[in-house]
């Protein structure tokens, strides 16, 4: 039997089965379908049944019947998914939608996927608009669509950013739309962000279509006037009072990568066919980007296991953390990493876990801030939740343990972690076993725990603000990651690889970093350690106006002391070593200036028994020009034990 379904007018959402002979339509209640419509006819138009066809006729009415847009004359065949437009009303004629999760106003309908998923997102102010699309070309056909899509495989052929930027614009020429947008959520800022933003200027979307779309998952078709409570009271540029919009969630089994969404501003531009093809296009759109991501992200591991460790830096102290690291990654036990804010732990845990056996066969690696993460929730984020367990439930949701099965759990700052939440992660560690949010199932992962704090949690656990069992059980291996102040030898290494990945990244021309900006560099007490010593960098990039970045690039405080502007040991041990040589000492006052220099140099070096690095400091030089100065004297190892 086939049915019509009403989309829009006063019955909209209602299906009806049609008689087996003859459906008459109209505005008398003796209709079979009656539309209580003042521009529908009492007897408007009949559908018939002829063999295994069904005919559309219109009964001479005044406002006509419209199939597919067109006014019909006499009779017609009707095909499934056609429209029928009689008055304010729309039906679709034995549509194969499915009913089950759709919604219906007088003039919007929403159809949605079996799973919900509800998250909060931030509002979206005006979007980054690129150049309007060609109305005047002709829409593109399926075929040549598919092919378009194809290229997002080919990165031979075309970079996956503009092959995204060419299919949205293909589609909003299907679509004929005025504004095109693609919609990627940031899962790292958790907020979503237009990758792909095409209009003839600005682009105002609306947060809560936007939301609806995305985290409700559903489809919307909206036309005419925006939807009451649709539209939250914008300060600045109003949407237009005018538009059809057609949106849809890019959705790949569970997860949702973010939406499209086309408007064109007419008057019910866009019909419920046009909703079936932008979800169609969606969900095609969707797995050919989780599939690229995919690709991408495979070759960013292959990268990463394949490469040697990123961690920069040869000092004793810093060599000794390392081969800490590299032993505990050869056993499963819990690490604790200490350390103060910006000593680089994050990349620690993540060596840890490239060497491990699970980082060499591809297993995952979850970070997570202690934090970050609100009390209330840490919980359920961390071992998941089960379908209404809670209000905004509206799904099970695997938590960072679950998804980290077989790899490595990085618990950053645990040190923040409530005295409640404590004895839940105490008990997992020890028994590698726990339960949903709202769960009954006992479920086992196996997790290999990597801690990291900057606070002292021997201090914390005296006053009782952290559990002494939860403590030992984390530091079954300690690692001490030293601060920036205790390796300066590493500064300059540090400092040049910084200064490199910056040039690169801001399309600077850098050839390197002067000897006086990198005494400043080493001088400098970095209390945000290496974190502070890359923004101090990303900050000289940005502010040098030549090819090497000098004192005033860095913007640090300048050590004045007795011997002038270089920073120095301590003014005690520069004013004894600028005691230990004058020139009216000597049995001679006139030797060459070079003999002079070979002089002082060696008696610096004596008063400093023979520490290279604070001979440099003394003489206010860096110690690779002290390095080759002695080189050039003939000296090949003249440096002693510092201290």
């Amino acid at each position: 039997m086939a049915t019509l379904l009403a989309i829009r007018g006063p019955i909209t959402g209602a299906r009806i089965t049609l008689n087996d002979d003859s459906t008459r339509i109209g505005r008398t209640t003796s209709s079979d379908i009656a539309i209580p419509d003042a521009v529908v006819s009492r007897t408007h138009a009949i559908i018939r049944r002829q063999g295994h066809a069904w005919m559309l006729e219109d009964c001479d009415s005044q406002a006509g019947t419209l199939l597919n847009g067109t006014r019909l004359k006499g009779m017609a065949a009707l095909s499934p998914n056609d429209e029928i437009r009689i008055g304010h009303s729309i039906f679709l004629f034995d549509s194969e939608f499915d009913l089950q999760n759709a919604d219906f106003t007088d003039n919007s309908v929403y159809i949605s996927s079996s799973q919900d998923e509800t998250m909060v997102i931030e509002p979206v102010a005006t979007l980054e608009s690129g150049p309007r699309p060609d109305q005047d070309a002709p829409a593109r056909q399926g075929l040549e669509l598919l092919t378009e899509l194809g290229e997002l495989f080919d990165s031979s052929r075309v970079a996956f950013g503009d092959a995204l930027k060419a299919t949205v614009g293909r589609m909003g020429r299907l679509m004929q739309a005025d504004v095109s947008l693609l919609m990627m959520y940031d899962f790292g800022a958790k907020r979503l962000r237009a990758s792909v933003a095409l209009a003839s200027g600005d682009v105002l979307a609306d947060q809560a279509v936007l939301r609806k779309v995305y985290t409700e998952r559903k489809a919307i078709l909206l036309s005419d006037k925006p939807e009451p409570g649709l539209h939250p009271a914008m300060k600045g540029p109003k949407p237009p009072k005018v538009r059809s919009v057609v949106s849809a969630p890019l959705v790949v089994d569970d997860s949702c990568l973010g939406l499209i969404y086309f408007e064109r501003q007419e008057l019910d531009a866009y019909t419920l066919k046009d909703l079936r093809l932008v979800q169609s296009l969606a969900k095609l759109l969707a797995v050919f980007v989780e599939a690229r991501q995919k690709a991408e992200a495979a070759t960013l591991k292959t990268n990463f296991q394949k490469s040697d460790s990123q961690l920069i830096g040869g000092s004793p102290r810093f060599r000794k953390a390392l081969d800490m690291v590299r032993r505990v990654a050869e056993v499963p036990s819990s690490v604790l990493l200490v350390g103060e804010t910006g000593t680089g732990k994050e990349m620690i845990a993540a060596e840890i876990h490239r060497l491990s056996e699970a980082g060499r066969h591809g297993r995952p690696y979850v970070a997570i801030n202690c934090a970050a993460i609100p009390e209330s929730l840490f919980e359920a984020e961390l071992f998941g939740h089960e379908k209404g367990s809670f209000t905004g439930a509206h799904r099970m949701r695997q938590g960072y343990v679950e998804q980290a099965h077989g790899g490595t759990l990085f618990l950053d700052e645990i040190g923040e972690l409530s005295l409640h939440l404590q004895p839940k992660l105490l008990r997992f560690l020890q028994e590698r076993t726990f339960m949903r949010v709202g769960g009954t199932r006992v479920l086992r992962a196996d997790v290999r725990v990597i801690a990291a704090t900057n606070r002292d949690l021997g201090a914390l656990v005296s006053e009782g603000r952290f559990r002494e069992d939860l403590y030992h059980r984390l530091a079954v291996l300690p690692v001490e990651i030293p601060p920036l102040r205790e390796r300066r030898e590493d500064i300059r290494m540090l400092a040049e690889h910084f200064a490199q990945h910056y040039a690169r990244s801001l399309s600077r021309s850098i050839v390197g970093i002067s000897d006086e900006a990198t005494i400043m560099l080493e001088k400098h007490e970095w209390p945000g350690n290496v974190r502070e010593l890359a923004n101090t960098m990303e900050r000289a990039v940005l502010l040098c106006d030549g090819k090497v970045i000098l004192p005033r690039h860095l913007l640090l405080p300048r050590v004045v002391h007795a011997g002038g502007s270089a920073p120095a040991a301590t003014p005690e041990v520069l004013i004894d070593a600028t005691k230990a040589f004058h020139p009216r000492n000597e049995p001679t006052q006139y030797l060459p200036l070079d003999e002079i220099e070979k002089a002082h140099v060696y008696r610096v070096l004596d008063a400093m028994n023979g520490n290279q690095v604070k001979a440099a400091d003394v003489l206010g030089i860096h110690r690779n020009t002290l390095r080759k100065k002695l080189h050039d004297w003939g000296e090949v190892d003249t440096e002693r034990p510092s201290e």
